[in-house]
């Protein structure tokens, strides 16, 4: 276990997604990973890890960070797609939703072979290398970043910093890989932040003024029966939301 310091927590276009019998065999083989736990397993269904990282183009050797990863669901999927001669980071930020368990996930990881469990420090930046990782992935965490009461309808100053850091840590070319709850369209930050959400076009505005290039986005979520427009947890939503799914790409120059 590695302890460093680190980050707390419109219409776009869409391009294609990969279908269930296209996934390419390194992320069916992250999927298919026996140390797997069933409870991550079951979440399948919903999550639909083959398309999400066909759509970011996972390759073998990628050394990746999988920021504010909680139990690792995408961790371990990561670490087959990646497969030997790549690295995954699982990022938490230390706090009594973590620190009970980093024994247990240690030994969960080491059974991985290519996984490291970060635990760093609230406020403190990535404890990663410059230029260093091919893509971060941060997965219904956005909407804690989005808005801040002191903050108002602008996106607040600290949310920058994170995005500015996480642009630091990528190789040229590198991805920063975006799932969210999405908001109705037009809902303001401090309404869509009640619901837990957040709007797109938002996030599309923010992660790009930190110099992020918009990769794309794909409609892999859809759920006609999800206003959007409400809290997801208190409406039997859970695992079946609207989410946006979009790739921000740094600048190779």
């Amino acid at each position: 276990m590695k302890v460093t310091g680190i980050i707390a927590a419109g219409v776009l276009a869409f391009s294609s997604v990969a279908a269930a019998s296209d996934i390419p065999a390194n992320i069916q083989a992250g999927i298919d990973n026996p140390n797997r736990t069933e409870e991550n397993r079951a979440r399948d269904g919903d999550r639909k890890p083959g398309e999400v990282l066909a759509f970011y183009g996972v390759e073998e050797g990628w050394v990746v960070a999988d920021l504010a990863s909680g139990g690792g669901y995408f961790s371990e999927v990561l670490s087959g797609a990646v497969g030997p001669t790549g690295q995954v980071h699982a990022q938490n930020t230390a706090g009594p939703r973590i620190n009970d368990r980093i024994d247990e996930l240690t030994a969960h990881y080491d059974q991985f072979g290519n996984i490291t469990l970060d635990i760093t420090e609230q406020g403190e930046p990535l404890p990663y290398e410059d230029n260093s990782l091919n893509m971060v992935l941060l997965s219904l965490i956005i909407h804690h970043l989005h808005y801040a009461d002191d903050s108002g309808e602008e996106m607040p100053a600290r949310s920058g910093e994170i995005y500015a850091d996480i642009k630091r840590v990528l190789k040229p070319g590198g991805i920063f890989a975006v799932i969210e709850h999405t908001a109705a369209p037009g809902s303001s930050r401090a309404e869509s932040a009640g619901w837990h959400r957040a709007p797109e076009a938002i996030i599309k505005a923010d992660v790009t003024s930190a110099g992020f290039e918009f990769g794309g986005g794909a409609d892999i979520h859809v759920n006609p029966d999800d206003d959007m427009k409400n809290t997801w947890f208190e409406t039997g939503l859970r695992g079946k939301t609207n989410r946006m799914v979009h790739k921000y790409v740094k600048p190779a120059m």
